[in-house]
């Protein structure tokens, strides 16, 4: 928790709380980081400086105006779309990663991954700028779809999709494996698992593993 004050106060005088922000330390002088019954606070203009933004205090007002620069921004808009794709059924999730596969959109794969898939996977996403699959081939239309039920918040896909390019036409398998749980993102179908016959068939495709004989 981040508490907020304008007023630098003497109890923030030398801070040796080390604070890292993405990676990346900053300097505990500057932020003037205090630790105070298990809660952490920092002035508020301090942290959004850090940003790259600003706060202001407006005594008419009585309000406190905090200005950050467009990579917050978006970040909330990522928050809005995951949330707008968020799966209601065991099928969206299913439909939203295949055309994560084929549009070569790492984030819409990403955005119906659970919570342990996608920390396993978040960082492999970045490494390759939220690109997915290949362009040649790809993945085209799904085919020969099976739906399994293995309880009351578990399914099962089996499905082959064909792989298209030029001069070239194959096919590939897979299973995937999505459960309704609980997130912090609300409740929803998200992608546990996905294994297909060869993960490489499709180029780079991030999150899979391949299906045992």
């Amino acid at each position: 928790m981040v508490g907020a004050a304008l007023a630098v106060g003497s109890a923030y005088a030398g801070s040796k709380l080390n604070l890292i922000i993405n990676e990346a330390a900053s300097v505990p002088e500057h932020l003037e980081v205090k630790l105070e019954d298990g809660k952490v606070f920092v002035p508020i203009d301090r942290l959004a400086e850090e940003f790259k933004g600003k706060a202001t205090y407006d005594p008419d007002k009585n309000e406190v105006r905090v200005t950050l620069p467009d990579a917050a921004k978006l970040s909330i808009q990522v928050s809005r779309l995951e949330d707008a794709l968020k799966p209601s059924t065991p099928e969206d999730a299913l439909d939203t990663w295949v055309k994560g596969v084929q549009t070569r959109s790492g984030a819409l794969q990403y955005a119906v991954l659970s919570p342990e898939l996608r920390e396993q996977t978040k960082k492999e996403f970045e490494e390759h700028y939220w690109t997915t699959g290949g362009s040649s081939p790809h993945m085209d239309a799904i085919e020969n779809l099976v739906t399994e039920s293995l309880d009351d918040n578990t399914v099962r896909f089996s499905f082959d999709y064909r792989l298209v390019a030029s001069n070239y036409n194959g096919q590939g398998s897979a299973v995937m494996t999505v459960q309704q749980m609980e997130t912090d993102r609300g409740e929803g179908w998200f992608i546990t698992n996905v294994k297909m016959k060869d993960p490489g068939d499709t180029g780079i495709t991030i999150g899979v593993e391949p299906m045992h004989p």
